[in-house]
């Protein structure tokens, strides 16, 4: 009988670890474009970001920009909303992978 509760309990801890995450990350995607299209798009239209011209080239460029721009235009954004917004931009135009892989 004891066992079969570890098990239960090892089922959902692992249920939680995997899940839970997921939950976030797409919480924090939907944040990003939220923010993108309130305070970024009026300026930069349907964005095209990933052009060969561009100079961000792995993720550190692009929340470098991100912060820079929020610095410069007065959002006033916290570290959690420009990494919200990086995420967005990245995963729907740079695809640059993790630079810790």
């Amino acid at each position: 009988m004891r066992k079969y509760t570890i098990n239960r309990a090892c089922l959902w801890g692992f249920l939680l670890a995997v899940l839970l995450p997921l939950e976030i990350y797409a919480a924090n995607f939907e944040r990003g474009q939220e923010l993108f299209q309130d305070q970024c798009i009026a300026c930069h239209g349907e964005p095209n970001f990933a052009s060969k011209g561009s100079k961000v080239k792995k993720l550190s460029d692009l929340n470098r920009k991100i912060s820079s721009w929020a610095t410069h235009s007065g959002t006033d954004w916290s570290k959690s909303e420009i990494d919200d917004v990086m995420h967005y931009l990245n995963k729907s135009f740079y695809h640059f992978k993790s630079e810790a892989d």
